[in-house]
């Protein structure tokens, strides 16, 4: 069994973004996000619909190996910081929200994402 068995829709080609963009050492916008998957597989996809993707991501792939949140390379396009989602339910850091996402970025584009293995 895979793990995108059970991931929400798109998951498996936003991680697959996200990867791409931490080795380009990249954020980007949900929109540009969207578009480049959309792009990819000749389809139109929604830059609201990747909250549930990099949910699953952050929850059930990076916070339950210990990797750094692949969550934080994608950001608003308003502000260029991530949305209300980038941190899990019932987590919070007060006023250290933007040093904390941050030093996530950092480690995102620091980590070997070609050696993850997801069976």
């Amino acid at each position: 069994m895979s793990i995108w068995d059970d991931a929400p829709k798109n998951s498996k080609a936003v991680y697959d973004r996200l990867t791409l963009l931490a080795k380009r050492m990249r954020v980007e916008t949900y929109g540009e996000i969207a578009a480049a998957i959309g792009q990819a597989e000749g389809r139109e996809i929604a830059p609201v619909s990747l909250r549930y993707p990099l949910g699953f991501i952050r929850d059930k792939i990076c916070r339950r190996q210990g990797l750094p949140w692949l969550n934080a390379l994608a950001v608003s396009a308003d502000d260029w910081y991530p949305g209300d989602s980038f941190l899990p339910p019932g987590v919070a850091f007060g006023d250290g929200e933007e040093i904390l996402w941050r030093g996530a970025v950092l480690a995102v584009f620091a980590y070997p994402w070609d050696k993850v293995d997801l069976g």
